[in-house]
C-alpha cells in the first residue's frame, strides 16, 4: 500500500508543483488568471479522494505519492479548484493549473442555499455572510447579538425576522429556520431558536438566506435559513481563548434607575481542534455570567461541546463521527414593564425564574466519490426547563421536550450533462411534556424532496420539490411545495438572479395548546389552528467592485412574500371566566388570512487593503411596505359573539402588519492597521406602525400603561457602537468596546425597553 507524503515547497519566481511517482515526477505549473506564479508555500493541495493529505517541508518539490487523477488545490486569493484528469498525467510531464484570482467576497462559499457549495455571486437567492472577525471583534457571547448586522435582518424576543417576514409572537414559532451545520435548532414545543446554545467560538461564517426555504428545509424556513457552520480542523492544531468582562451603564431616565449598582457580566469561551492522522477533534466551551440590565432578569450558563470525525482508511471518501454539545444555566426573564416610566421594572416586581438544560447528540455520516455524494445526519435535542414563579394563578410552567432528527441526502452528478441532482428523505420524532400543553403531545414529520442544479456556461439553474407529512396527536396536515431561480453571468463581475419558491409553517405544539398567564396577559389554546404557507419571489442583480486590492460586491434585490393563513396572536374575550387578574380576556393564536410584504434591498460587502490599511465592510439599506391584504375578513368570534377582524383589533387606522418595520439600515466598518484595528456598527430601524389594539387600550393598558408613549418615544433609533483593539502580536489581542455609545432608549416590541450603553473589556490568547 502506498504512503501518502506531501511536502511543500517555497518557489519565487516559478509556480511549479513537481509531483514524484515510483518511476518518476509529474509537474504541475500553477499560475493565477492575473498572470503570478503562485507560490507554493500559500497552496494546499488533496488527493485523488479529496482528502487534504499531509506535508512536510522538502525545498523545491511536492511530493504525492498517491493516485494523480484527480486534483483538488486551492490557494489564498484564488478561487479553489477541484479537477478530474481524464487519464492520468505521463510521467516527467508537465500539467499546467490556473486558477481564478478571487474577487474578494463575491467567491465566498456557502452551502445553505443548496445544501451543497456555491459562491454567493452564483446563488439564485440573496445570500448574507457573517465572518469570524465580526462575531469576536463585537465580543459575542450570544450569536443573536450580531444577527441584528445582517442587511434586512432583526432579533427580537430571540425570533429573527427577515424583510418583515415576522413580528412578535410572543416566543412561539419561527418562520426563520435556525440550524447549525445543517442540523435545525428550534425546539420540539414552541419552535423557538435555541440562540443560548448556540456555539460562537469557533464558526467558519454564519449564512443568512433571504429566501423560503421549505423545500429542502421544511417547515419552519418560509422567511428564509440561518446557517452556523463550524470550522474544519486542520493539521496544524489552532486554539483560542478569549475572557470578557464589562458593565451597563447607568440609564438617562432616573425612573429607569431601579438599581443603585451598575450591572456587570463577564464570561470565557474557547476552542482546540486539530486533524490527527485520520480523526479530526474539535472541543469548544462557553460560560456566562450576566446580571442584567432590568429587575429580575439575569443569565448564568455554561455550556461544553466536542466533534469526532474519522476518515475511513479502506473505504476512499468515507467519513464519519459525532457531535455532542451540553448546557446547564440559572435565568431570570423580564417579559413586561411595570410602565414607561419605570420601564426597567418588572410589572408587579413580578419574577419567572429557570433552571434549564440542553443536550444534543448527532451522528453523521458521508461517502464522497466521484460522482455521487451520500450523506447520513441525525440529532438527538432535548431541552429541560424548571419554572419558579411569583404568578401562583399561571400555574406551573415547568416543561420539557425533545426530538429526534434524521435526513439522508444523495447528491448525484453527471459532468456531461452540467447536472448535479440532491435528493433526499427527512423526518422526525418530538414530544412535549407540561401542564402549560395540557400534558404529553407527540409530534411527528416525514419528508421527501429532490432539487436539480445545471450550472452550465453562464448560467446556474435550480428547480425542486417537497413533500411533508405533519402530526400532531390525531391532528395532521400534508403539503407539497415548489422551488426554481436561475443566476446569469453577465460578464465577469456582473450576476443577475430570479427567484420563485413556496413555503409554509406548521403550528408549533405551544401556539395549539398553550394555556398560561404572566399579569395581566393570558394566552389561550387553540388545537384548531391550521398551518400558514406562503411564496417568496425575488430579482436581484449583483455587482463586483474592486480598487487596488479592495474588493467587494454591490447588491440590489426586489421581492415579494405573501403569506396565507398566517398565524397571528389576537386578543379578546376568550372566556367566559370573568375573575381577576385576566378577566376571561387574553391572546390567542388565529389564522388571520392574508397578507403581503414587499420591497428592496441594497447591500454592500467589502475587504481588503487601501494603502497600508485593512478594510472590511458589512452594510445595507431594507424598505419593506407589509400589508394586510384581507383587514375586513371574519377570522374568529369570541365568547361574547364579538367578530373579528384586522380592522377591529389593530392599533392604527392603517393596513400594515403588526409589530413590522418598514425602514432597516445596519452598517459595520472596521479597519485594521499593524498592531490595532478599530470598528463601528451603525443600526436603525423605525418604529413599529401597527401592534395590537389591546396594548393601549382596555384591561392590558390599564395594568400596564405606557406602551404608546415609548412606541411615540423610543421605537425609533439610531444605535451606535464603537470597538478598538490592540494587537501586539498574532496570538494577542485586547478589544474594548461600547454598545449603544449614546445611551439611547429604545423599543422593539411592546412594553420592552432594551439595554442601555454597555462597556466591555475582552482578551484574546491564540495558539
Amino acid at each position: 500500500m502506498l504512503l501518502v507524503r506531501l511536502s511543500r515547497m517555497f518557489l519565487v519566481f516559478v509556480g511549479v508543483f513537481a509531483v514524484k511517482t515510483s518511476s518518476g515526477q509529474i509537474y504541475i505549473d500553477l499560475k493565477g488568471s492575473d498572470g503570478k506564479a503562485i507560490q507554493a508555500d500559500s497552496a494546499k493541495v488533496w488527493n485523488s479522494f479529496g482528502t487534504f493529505v499531509k506535508f512536510k517541508i522538502s525545498p523545491g518539490q511536492i511530493i504525492i505519492q498517491s493516485a494523480m487523477r484527480r486534483l483538488y488545490v486551492s490557494a489564498e486569493g484564488y478561487q479553489p479548484l477541484d479537477t478530474v484528469f481524464k487519464q492520468e498525467p505521463a510521467i516527467n510531464s508537465t500539467v499546467n493549473i490556473v486558477l481564478l484570482s478571487l474577487a474578494g467576497p463575491m467567491d465566498e462559499v456557502v452551502v445553505a442555499a443548496s445544501k451543497n457549495p456555491i459562491r454567493i455571486a452564483r446563488s439564485a437567492v440573496s445570500v448574507s455572510l457573517l465572518k469570524p472577525y465580526l462575531i469576536e471583534n463585537r465580543i459575542t457571547p450570544d450569536i443573536s447579538q450580531v444577527l441584528d448586522q445582517v442587511p434586512g435582518v432583526n432579533v427580537t424576543d430571540g425570533q429573527v425576522n427577515i424583510r418583515s417576514g415576522s413580528g412578535w409572537s410572543y416566543g412561539t414559532g419561527s418562520r426563520v429556520m435556525v440550524t447549525l451545520d445543517g442540523l435545525p435548532m428550534l425546539s420540539p414545543d414552541a419552535g423557538a431558536v435555541q440562540f443560548s446554545f448556540l456555539p460562537v467560538e469557533n464558526l467558519q461564517s454564519v449564512e443568512v438566506i433571504k429566501s423560503a426555504g421549505s423545500v429542502l428545509y421544511g417547515s419552519g424556513a418560509l422567511n428564509g435559513v440561518i446557517n452556523l457552520r463550524s470550522a474544519e480542523p486542520t493539521e496544524k492544531a489552532a486554539a483560542t481563548v478569549s475572557v470578557f468582562a464589562g458593565f451597563y451603564d447607568f440609564p438617562r431616565r432616573d425612573g429607569l434607575r431601579w438599581s443603585e449598582k451598575r450591572r456587570g457580566l463577564h464570561g470565557a469561551n474557547g476552542f482546540w481542534s486539530q486533524k490527527i492522522k485520520k480523526e479530526g477533534i474539535t472541543i469548544q466551551w462557553n460560560t456566562l455570567y450576566d446580571q442584567g440590565y432590568r429587575m429580575n432578569e439575569f443569565n448564568h450558563r455554561a455550556r461544553l461541546s466536542a466533534k469526532w470525525m474519522h476518515e475511513n482508511a479502506k473505504i476512499a471518501g468515507l467519513k464519519y463521527g459525532i457531535s455532542t454539545g451540553i448546557q446547564d444555566g440559572r435565568s431570570g426573564s423580564f417579559l413586561l414593564w411595570e410602565s414607561y416610566g419605570l420601564g426597567y421594572t418588572s410589572l408587579d416586581s413580578g419574577f419567572s425564574k429557570n433552571h434549564g438544560t440542553r443536550f444534543h447528540f448527532d451522528p453523521t455520516a458521508e461517502w464522497k466519490r466521484k460522482r455521487a455524494e451520500h450523506r447520513l445526519q441525525m440529532r438527538y435535542l432535548a431541552l429541560e426547563n424548571r419554572i419558579s414563579s411569583d404568578n401562583s394563578s399561571a400555574g406551573d410552567q415547568s416543561n420539557g421536550s425533545s426530538m429526534l432528527y434524521g435526513e439522508y441526502r444523495l447528491r448525484n452528478k453527471s459532468e456531461a450533462l452540467h447536472i448535479s441532482v440532491t435528493s433526499g428523505v427527512a423526518g422526525f420524532l418530538a414530544e412535549t411534556h407540561s401542564p402549560l400543553f395540557g400534558g404529553n403531545r407527540i409530534a411527528r414529520n416525514a419528508a421527501l424532496f429532490s432539487e436539480a442544479e445545471w450550472d452550465y456556461n453562464r448560467w446556474v439553474v435550480t428547480a425542486g420539490a417537497r413533500y411533508e407529512y405533519f402530526s400532531v396527536n390525531d391532528y395532521t396536515k400534508q403539503r407539497p411545495v415548489f422551488r426554481g431561480g436561475a443566476n446569469y453571468r453577465l460578464n465577469k463581475a456582473s450576476y443577475l438572479r430570479a427567484s420563485a419558491g413556496q413555503g409554509f409553517r406548521f403550528p408549533s405544539m405551544a401556539e395549539m395548546f398553550t394555556s398560561t398567564s404572566v399579569g395581566p396577559v393570558t394566552v389561550f389554546a387553540n388545537p384548531e389552528l391550521r398551518p400558514e404557507s406562503g411564496w417568496n419571489a425575488e430579482l436581484g442583480l449583483k455587482q463586483g467592485y474592486k480598487s487596488g486590492k479592495f474588493k467587494g460586491y454591490a447588491d440590489v434585490s426586489i421581492f415579494m412574500l405573501q403569506l396565507d393563513n398566517m398565524m397571528e396572536f389576537t386578543f379578546s374575550q376568550w372566556s367566559s371566566n370573568f375573575l381577576p387578574p385576566s378577566f376571561g380576556l387574553g391572546f390567542k393564536s388565529l389564522n388571520t388570512g392574508k397578507s403581503r410584504v414587499s420591497g428592496f434591498e441594497i447591500e454592500t460587502a467589502a475587504e481588503g487593503n487601501l494603502g497600508k490599511l485593512n478594510l472590511r465592510v458589512l452594510a445595507g439599506y431594507t424598505y419593506t411596505n407589509p400589508v394586510v391584504l384581507q383587514p375586513g375578513l371574519a377570522y374568529a368570534t369570541d365568547s361574547n359573539g364579538v367578530v373579528l377582524r384586522f380592522e377591529n383589533t389593530r392599533s392604527d387606522s392603517n393596513n400594515l402588519m403588526k409589530y413590522r418595520n418598514r425602514n432597516m439600515f445596519r452598517a459595520d466598518f472596521q479597519l485594521s492597521g499593524k498592531k490595532w484595528e478599530s470598528g463601528l456598527s451603525l443600526r436603525y430601524a423605525d418604529g413599529f406602525a401597527n401592534m395590537d389594539a389591546a396594548f393601549i387600550t382596555g384591561l392590558v393598558s390599564f395594568f400596564m400603561p405606557g406602551v404608546a408613549e415609548g412606541r411615540a418615544q423610543a421605537a425609533s433609533a439610531w444605535i451606535v457602537d464603537l470597538r478598538f483593539a490592540y494587537v501586539p502580536s498574532d496570538k494577542w489581542k485586547l478589544n474594548v468596546q461600547v454598545s449603544n455609545v449614546f445611551n439611547t432608549e429604545f423599543m422593539t416590541r411592546p412594553a420592552d425597553l432594551r439595554p442601555p450603553r454597555a462597556f466591555q473589556i475582552q482578551a484574546v490568547r491564540r495558539l
